[in-house]
């Protein structure tokens, strides 16, 4: 009897077993704690979101003044996001007084004009217009990044360049000059009518009759009618302008990119979430053994 009380006092005081079950039981939990962490982060857990707003403005009136436009585009933007416009106008029937081509109805040559398929543009505010005259619409924007824009443009003609033999001095043409925080992206030159001439990828209208022209004699004014222009634009660009040379142009269907933000996927984050629920379970396994052996160990030994 004395031998089993014996053999029963090492099996219960033995410091080395519990010392095991504790080292044990943290050993478990430090590496699967560290590749849960690893999991979260470089299992797909953090995707790139890129922000997309498109401002639509087929439903302003025509005559729509900047405070008009600004107040759509706000509305657009959402809560903690603010755009101030400036040197701009609404139209949907506005064709660079006649010169724009277009198809022949009834023998008769029409302008096609981004109102053709957008309805609604914007365009510079010019001497036509209410308010004063601007070569540019500005859009200067708070509480966000622009990374990157799309939008359909046209570059109007007009009796002050009625052809590129006839539009001031040296090789001038009617351009659209795009600006991020005042520097230039790019320009669009516009092209004679027919020519077959192109500015970065838009190509001159097919059409080469205008109600100016007429059906027998060919449109010289040279214009440009571009359809989803895509820029990719320096970091940390607030402020757009859209610059004319020498008259009008105009811009519709405008979306702008906001730079990417990590987001937890799904997937990764229910993943997370099963791991810390089978961490709380190790952990609770171990209290358990512990509470166990510390039990045994303060338990007087039962005699006989």
């Amino acid at each position: 009897m004395e031998n089993l009380r014996c053999s029963a006092k090492k099996r219960v005081r033995q410091p080395g077993r519990a010392t095991i079950k504790i080292i044990g039981r943290r050993w478990v939990q430090l590496p699967v704690l560290g590749l849960l962490i690893l999991v979260f982060m470089l299992g797909g857990s953090l995707p790139a979101q890129a922000g997309i707003i498109t401002f639509d403005y087929s439903s302003l009136s025509s005559g729509a003044d900047n405070g008009a436009i600004q107040s759509l585009m706000n509305t657009q933007l959402g809560a903690g996001k603010t755009v101030t416009v400036t040197g701009a106008f609404a139209s949907n029937s506005y064709a660079g007084d006649g010169f724009v081509t277009g198809p022949l109805v009834n023998g008769n040559p029409t302008s096609y004009t981004l109102a053709s398929t957008d309805g609604t543009f914007i365009k510079n505010n010019t001497s036509l217009d209410p308010g004063p005259d601007s070569d540019r619409i500005t859009m200067a924007f708070s509480g966000l990044t622009i990374s990157s824009i799309s939008f359909d443009f046209e570059i109007f003609p007009d009796g002050t360049c009625p052809s590129l033999s006839n539009c001031g001095s040296g090789a001038n043409r009617p351009d659209l000059t795009v600006l991020a925080n005042g520097n230039q992206v790019i320009q669009y030159d516009a092209q004679t009518p027919g020519s077959g001439g192109s500015s970065h990828g838009f190509s001159a209208s097919i059409y080469t009759h205008s109600p100016m022209s007429g059906p027998n004699q060919s449109e010289l004014a040279p214009q440009l009618l571009g359809f989803g222009a895509t820029l990719n634009l320096p970091a940390n660009t607030t402020t757009l302008s859209f610059v004319d040379w020498p008259q009008t142009i105009a811009i519709a269907n405008l979306t702008i990119t906001t730079p990417n933000t990590p987001v937890p996927e799904p997937t990764s984050m229910a993943l997370f979430g099963t791991g810390l629920l089978g961490l709380g379970f190790i952990r609770r396994r171990g209290r358990l053994r512990t509470a166990i052996t510390n039990s045994a160990r303060e338990t007087p030994l039962m005699r006989h």
